[in-house]
């Protein structure tokens, strides 16, 4: 287990040690999932930032907001374009700026990579009884609504809710 820093509140390292675990199972799907489209972590980042960001992006604002210099993060896009998994366009006020958009097979890497993360917490949650069931309804209830109050809202947030039957 790693080891949160010694000025960690109680609780938040309680948080930590329940939601963990659930990560820690669902890594080898998701492992998997990343290496059937060949994505680096780097990537995998970008699909999440454009998928949060409700609007394109130049491929500076990608850069910076993934820590990567503007030529890694060009090369990244790049290849991310040619799998399918990023549209370019040019910028409609400034033709010198490129906007880099989640295409669809992006979207469905990360659908692919939230089903990897449900299937684990779909077998922890078939593992407990029903009063463990009502029980953890309950708390969840209350850390469903407390994260709402105090995290703003993904766009694409496709992981964090239940498919609806069509």
């Amino acid at each position: 287990m790693h080891k949160l820093p010694p000025d960690t509140h109680p609780l938040a390292a309680e948080l930590m040690g329940v939601l963990m675990p659930i990560l820690k199972d669902s890594q080898a799907g998701v492992a998997a999932v990343m290496a059937g489209f060949d994505l680096t972590f780097s990537q995998l980042r970008m699909l999440w930032i454009l998928d949060n960001a409700g609007s394109d992006l130049a491929v500076n604002e990608l850069a910076e907001t993934v820590a990567l210099s503007l030529p890694a993060a060009g090369r990244a896009v790049d290849g991310m374009v040619r799998l399918g998994l990023l549209t370019r366009r040019e910028d409609e006020v400034d033709r010198r700026i490129k906007r880099i958009g989640l295409a669809e097979p992006g979207r469905e890497a990360l659908e692919k990579i939230g089903r990897a993360r449900g299937r684990s917490a779909d077998r922890f949650v078939e593992a407990l009884t029903e009063e463990e069931r009502t029980a953890l309804a309950g708390a969840l209830a209350t850390l469903g609504a407390l994260t709402r109050k105090h995290f703003a809202a993904p766009t694409g947030a496709s992981y964090c809710s239940p498919e609806k039957p069509e």
